[in-house]
């Protein structure tokens, strides 16, 4: 049994080591995105921020001790942090420790030749978790990454066949780099999930969500994102036969902060539902970009999809951008729609808020504390963690 276990870490750790390698040699051939800004095509992500930190990291190859960081109130830590003790009904493993069946779903979602930002994921990935849902319960979760040029967190998240349960994910990463989790919702099982992720203000930032929902599964998940000096969200669910997902999206930026938040969907099995609403606002002098792809296939008869951005644009010189798209395969679909909206606060709507007493400043914090509770409000099971953490970011943008 010792031999087998040791001959199965092995494997683990020499694929790691191989997909590491691949990457580095990846690194300089691929572009960051594949295809180029055009007067009908535009990305919002600024790529030199990520240059810059890739040559930083490069240079210091020989990183300083990871010093970890104490919480609490999780019901897991993954990565330098400690203070959570494990849940009932949740197991965490290192990736080389993991069963092989779990151990599989690393890196199958989020390939490391896509683009230059996922070879750059894997290059300085040190290690891997993968955490189990095994039993029904709501749990809160930390993503902790090292602080350095470029840091690496990566984690699998895998909901067993039949098991409904609620997952915080507070991702909270110390320095610039990309966070990544691989997420597979079991068949006939359901998640409710909020996802929020809080990168160091001068860093620049990219969260990697990659989510299958299998046949008959649900998927009902919230996002939270908060700015930095670039912070690139990828949001992308698979839907298999009969899988249905609710999802909705806040980014926020202040200052002079950017974010661009993408958020895809691909039915790829029959009777396949999902509703997708993206929420953005623009603080001050920043920049907040909503967009995403909602794509029935070939596969997805009889399927139904919708997706809506909007960006609400709350500074003088802030500015908003959304560019919502559908990718209609099959004749056989049940519904299909998008929405697209950015604006500002209308006179009169301040008025009316100014007439009832409030400052400007004030209802401003007033509408976007709406916004973001709005957000998460589809997640019954996470309604006082939500609330919770909606006030702490309010407090923090005050």
């Amino acid at each position: 049994m010792e031999g087998t276990a040791m001959a199965r870490l092995e494997q683990v750790k020499g694929g790691l080591d191989e997909l590491k390698r691949r990457a580095r040699e990846l690194l300089d051939k691929l572009p960051w995105q594949h295809i180029a800004d055009s007067p009908t095509t535009k990305y919002y992500t600024d790529w030199k921020l990520f240059e810059k930190q890739l040559a930083e990291a490069r240079q210091d190859e020989g990183r300083a001790p990871v010093q970890e960081r104490q919480l609490e109130g999780y019901d897991a830590t993954i990565g330098p942090c400690t203070g959570g003790t494990v849940g009932n009904g949740l197991q965490v493993y290192r990736l080389e420790e993991a069963p092989s069946e779990l151990a599989k779903i690393f890196a199958s979602m989020l390939q490391v030749d896509e683009t230059r930002l996922t070879a750059a994921h894997y290059a300085f990935l040190e290690e891997a978790y993968v955490l189990e849902i095994r039993e029904p319960g709501v749990y809160r979760v930390a993503v902790c990454r090292p602080q350095s040029a470029w840091g690496s967190s990566h984690l699998v998240v895998a909901v067993e066949p039949g098991v409904e349960a609620a997952l915080l994910l507070d991702v909270l990463p110390a320095g610039g780099g990309s966070t990544a989790v691989e997420l597979v919702v079991g068949e006939n099982s359901g998640l409710e999930l909020l996802t929020v992720a809080r990168p160091p203000e001068g860093t620049a930032h990219a969260l990697l969500e990659r989510r299958l929902v299998l046949e008959g599964a649900w998927l009902r998940s919230a996002t939270i994102a908060l700015g930095s000096a670039m912070h690139r969200v990828e949001e992308k669910t698979l839907l298999a036969k009969g899988a249905s997902l609710v999802h909705r999206g806040a980014g926020v930026a202040v200052g002079s902060q950017r974010l661009d938040y993408i958020a895809d969907t691909i039915h790829q099995g029959t009777r396949s539902r999902s509703s997708v609403r993206v929420y953005g606002f623009a603080l001050d002098e920043s920049m907040v970009a909503a967009r995403g792809v909602a794509s029935i296939r070939e596969t997805a008869q009889g399927s139904s999809a919708s997706f809506d951005v909007e960006v609400l644009i709350l500074g003088q010189r802030a500015r908003g951008y959304t560019m919502p798209l559908m990718e209609i395969d099959t004749g056989d679909v049940e519904h299909a729609s998008h929405h697209a909206a950015q604006y500002r606060v209308s006179r009169e709507q301040l008025f009316y808020m100014q007439s009832r007493g409030l400052s400007e400043a004030e209802a401003l914090e007033l509408l976007l504390a709406e916004r973001l509770r709005t957000t998460a409000q589809h997640l019954e099971k996470l309604a006082e963690k939500s609330e919770r953490i909606v006030e702490e970011i309010l407090a923090r943008l005050s």
